[in-house]
């Protein structure tokens, strides 16, 4: 009876810890939450369209190159120059920063998250740092400074306790 009365404690204990409400960042107007974000790991369909299609094959092709601070090609990228890149190679024009992506960007809900939706995280605790790629189902794709290009899922708790806000460029 005991050891019952200990797994519920701690059952409650593990529902309440995942339902955070501690910000994640608060700056610029953004207030976000981890639970707040938590929803978009199962929303969000992927391409839909014939530009979707396209920056999938352009995601696609930037698989596996490898991360350089600065860089802005498929020998050495970071995470804005990817996403830059994967646009700009859909005729899209976007800031080169993260910072800049996103504040020049349409903000989007979670619940409203679409292919293609820019995903903006503060990975250095002053600010957005880094950016991704939604690809739909939960997934992201970017520039990860210890793997390169690489796709990602948004339940990982780093990157769900570090995403700030999300921005459309594709209407």
């Amino acid at each position: 009876m005991k050891n019952n009365h200990i797994a519920f404690l701690l059952l409650i204990v593990l529902i309440l810890a995942s339902c955070r409400t501690v910000p994640v960042y608060r700056g610029n107007g953004v207030h976000c939450t981890g639970g707040y974000w938590s929803e978009i790991s199962s929303t969000g369909s992927g391409p839909r369209s014939s530009i979707d299609n396209r920056m999938l094959d352009e995601i696609d092709s930037w698989i596996g190159a490898p991360y350089q601070y600065g860089g802005n090609s498929r020998s050495g990228v970071d995470c804005s120059a990817f996403t830059q890149s994967v646009y700009r190679a859909i005729d899209i024009e976007i800031p080169r920063t993260a910072s800049q992506q996103a504040t020049e960007s349409e903000n989007v809900n979670p619940s409203e998250l679409k292919f293609g939706d820019l995903l903006f995280f503060n990975t250095s605790g002053s600010g957005i740092s880094h950016v991704g790629i939604f690809i739909g189902n939960g997934f992201f794709v970017h520039a990860s400074s210890s793997r390169g290009v690489v796709r990602e899922s948004l339940s990982k708790e780093y990157y769900a306790n570090r995403i700030v806000s999300a921005g459309r460029y594709l209407k």
